[in-house]
C-alpha cells in the first residue's frame, strides 16, 4: 500500500470525527448570532419596543391636531385658539406690539 491509499483509509475511518464537530460549531453559531439567532431577536425586540413608543407619540400628537382642528371648525365658541393661529401661522401682529416665536 502506498502512502495515498493509506491516508484515504484513514480519511474514510475518522470522517464522521471531522465533520460532526464543524456541523455542531456552524448549528450553534447560527443559534446564536444568525438572522433569527437568539442576539438579533432581543436587538428586534428592542427596535419593536422604541418603534411602539413612537407609535404612541404619534399618535398623541395626532390627537392633539384632532383637538385643534375641531376647535378651528367651530370658531364661533373658541376667538382665542383662532388669534393664536393666525398669529402663528400667517406672522400677523397688531401694529404697536411686538410678536416673539418660541420653538417648542
Amino acid at each position: 500500500m502506498n502512502s495515498l491509499e493509506k491516508l484515504s483509509l484513514v480519511v474514510k475511518k475518522y470522517y464522521s470525527y471531522f465533520f460532526l464537530p464543524l456541523i455542531l460549531i456552524y448549528l450553534l453559531f447560527n443559534i446564536f448570532d444568525g438572522n433569527n439567532g437568539l442576539l438579533s431577536h432581543t436587538t428586534l425586540d428592542n427596535e419593536i419596543a422604541s418603534l411602539q413608543k413612537r407609535i404612541n407619540d404619534v399618535k398623541k400628537s395626532n390627537n392633539l391636531y384632532e383637538i385643534k382642528i375641531t376647535s378651528l371648525q367651530n370658531h364661533d365658541s373658541n376667538d382665542d385658539l383662532v388669534d393664536e393661529q393666525i398669529r402663528n401661522v400667517l406672522g400677523f401682529g397688531k401694529t404697536n406690539e411686538f410678536v416673539i416665536f418660541f420653538n417648542n
